[in-house]
């Protein structure tokens, strides 16, 4: 009777397997007093673990860029990820047109896309690569960093914009609402850098490199351009033959400096012309080294309208000046000063806050030199200013600004 009984319990189990005998994946069969689990298939992934995550998600539904031919096709994409693909050069008279890309669009740009030289682009045409759109963001491959080469080194012949061979600008942008450009590195612009207009939009983490320059004849290679509003450029590094930054035009929301380093170039600066308004500027915990001048103000010596107004300078250092600490100017001219400050652009409420650092040796190098028009320059002050002078640098000038302003140094030689 009992050896009946156990061979009608194996009859049944047997019954439940499916044919073959063998338990279904992921699923347990039960013989006797035994649980036999079947073997799950082995993907590389755990029993119970996320799904296997595939290289760069983000770019999944990129529309990319491996050629030039490639940009039109993906700016007038459905994508609003285009992924700039490198290495890979741009003809010759050709530039590249993102300025009507979709609001909220990501640009990846990934390994480096050189400009082949041209023969005919210029300063006055378009530049090399311009961005625009609303919420824009325009970045650098996280595994393989983003490189724009302007191949400089083909154009330099130490005139800049101002004669020589034509030569074009490198990167223009127009953006708007809340856009942000971070992390790549610009190699060699033949003049300009970033021309900026547009409103809303952050630099972050940006390389401008044109050392190469110093020795090849770089010139009017500015950093940064602006002549936007509501602009942010910060953690950056610039090495180059101009002004690091040139503020020409800013009004409303301004513009903020924060936290870069100026190698090599003119420093920082504003620059307006005629009829320009610069206001509600903040340059802040920036450093600038081995330069002609560390910050200056500068407004075109024959202006008759515009203002630069609500100037904030708040810990800026520097090292090896070897023109002027801090300068304010009211006789510029893009062929050099002319001594004669007759404009008519007032320059009001600068404020320079734990400003200081070291000039190079050298007898026409001065730590300060404020020239105003009479009356133009007006609630400028100065606290905590700690200049190094060389022991054969020119005395400090301080000229019309009446009241002189305190802590300025005016009429000193040597350590303020």
């Amino acid at each position: 009777m009992k050896l009946i009984l156990l061979n009608l319990l194996a009859a049944l189990c047997a019954s439940a397997l499916p044919a073959g005998g063998h338990c279904k994946s992921g699923t347990t069969c039960t013989v006797g007093h035994h649980s036999t689990k079947a073997p799950v298939p082995t993907t590389g992934a755990k029993p119970g673990a996320n799904p296997p995550v595939p290289a760069n998600p983000s770019y999944k539904d990129a529309c990319t860029v491996k050629s030039y031919a490639d940009f039109p096709t993906c700016v007038a994409s459905k994508s609003t990820t285009i992924l700039i693909k490198g290495p890979f050069t741009v003809p010759a008279e050709k530039t590249v047109d993102l300025t009507k890309l979709k609001a909220n669009t990501r640009v990846v740009l990934s390994g480096t896309v050189k400009f082949a030289k041209s023969s005919k682009l210029d300063g006055d045409g378009p530049a090399l690569m311009s961005v625009g759109g609303a919420g824009i963001t325009f970045e650098s491959d996280a595994t393989n960093p983003g490189v724009l080469d302007g191949t400089g080194e083909l154009y330099w012949d130490g005139q800049g914009g101002n004669g020589g061979v034509p030569k074009p600008k490198m990167f223009r942008t127009s953006t708007t609402g809340n856009s942000v450009f971070k992390g790549f590195t610009i190699l060699n612009a033949p003049v300009h850098v970033f021309s900026i207009g547009g409103s809303d939009t952050t630099f972050d983490n940006i390389k401008i490199d044109l050392s190469l320059g110093a020795t090849k004849g770089g010139h009017n290679t500015d950093g940064f351009d602006v002549s936007g509003n509501g602009i942010v450029i910060q953690n950056s590094w610039v090495h180059n033959q101009d002004d690091c930054l040139a503020i020409n035009k800013s009004s409303g929301k301004g513009v903020k400096f924060l936290n870069n380093t100026c190698i090599g170039g003119h420093g920082i600066s504003i620059s307006v012309k005629e009829g320009g308004i610069v206001e509600n500027v903040l340059i802040k915990d920036c450093v600038v080294k081995q330069s002609t001048n560390a910050i200056r103000i500068k407004t075109l010596y024959k202006a008759t309208s515009g203002h630069v107004s609500n100037i904030a300078y708040n810990n800026v250092q520097f090292d090896g000046i070897t023109k002027v600490g801090v300068s304010i100017q009211q006789d510029y001219l893009n062929g050099g000063p002319t001594g004669v400050a007759i404009s008519k652009m007032p320059i009001t409420g600068v404020t320079f806050t734990n400003v200081g650092g070291s000039m190079a040796a050298g007898s026409k190098t001065k730590s300060v030199h404020l020239l105003c028009a009479p009356g133009m320059c007006t609630d400028i002050h100065f606290t905590d200013l700690k200049i190094k002078a060389a022991s054969n640098n020119a005395k400090n000038t301080c000229s019309g600004i009446n009241p002189t302003p305190a802590g300025a140094g005016c009429d000193k030689v040597g350590t303020i």
